[in-house]
């Protein structure tokens, strides 16, 4: 067996023990009996949310990449990073403003909901889904103010935490140039070579992305594997 055989070998078996143990870990937090835990106010109800929500998504990535899919796991991943930014943030606010916090993101969840729903209207498009009852939930949401916005915008909860997480969202924003119909994308598919070698922008922000990466984790793939 060549050298280069054998090291491709070992990390594929690097990668497939790591899957397991994300995988374990997952089943164990998704297994856990909720129904019976009475969560006193709504940020326990965001911030365990947030966690089993980012394992659940952990299980997609490890499907993903173990059948050879790691880039289309990027919306998974996102998500995994974006959960892990956002309870970084929760975590150095006061207990005050945390319950704001976690009004301001479930306010404008609501705002979302009912433009959906008035955009939906408007084409004349019934929806069953009757809104009154989330209205009518009192929420203790500023409609200014720093944590509102930091609330609101992913970037300023990021400068405004107590300790920053430049790792996480230095992959985040990596992860979401794959993760929406962008030119990073066009350009990693298969039959895009061209459009690759063109996108001098998007070599360098994969380039220092990747450096990141390796100072973290010993691989240019950081903890997923080779993308497909």
């Amino acid at each position: 067996m060549s050298g280069r055989r054998a090291k491709a070998d070992r990390r594929s078996a690097k990668r497939t023990t790591g899957a397991a143990v994300v995988m374990r870990s997952a089943e164990a937090i998704l297994a856990v009996d909720m129904s019976d835990v009475v969560l006193r106010d709504r940020v326990p109800q965001v911030v365990v949310g947030l966690c089993r929500a980012a394992a659940a998504q952990s299980r997609a990535v490890v499907a993903l990449t173990l059948a050879g899919h790691a880039s289309s796991a990027a919306p998974n991943r996102r998500l995994v990073f974006e959960a892990a930014i956002r309870l970084n943030w929760l975590r150095g606010l006061s207990r005050t403003d945390r319950r704001q916090a976690a009004d301001v993101m479930l306010a404008k969840d609501r705002k979302d909901t009912n433009s959906t729903l008035a955009y939906l209207a408007k084409l004349g498009q019934t929806v069953d889904f009757d809104p009154t009852e989330m209205n009518e939930f009192e929420l203790d949401a500023p409609t200014s103010g720093s944590i509102q916005e930091q609330a609101r915008k992913l970037d300023s909860a990021v400068q405004a935490s107590s300790t920053e997480p430049w790792s996480l969202y230095a992959f985040w924003r990596q992860e979401t140039q794959l993760a929406h119909a962008s030119g990073a994308l066009a350009g990693s598919c298969p039959g895009s070579s061209e459009l690759s070698r063109t996108e001098s922008g998007n070599k360098m922000t994969r380039t220092i992305t990747q450096r990141t990466m390796i100072e973290l984790t010993g691989s240019p793939h950081g903890c997923y594997g080779t993308s497909q």
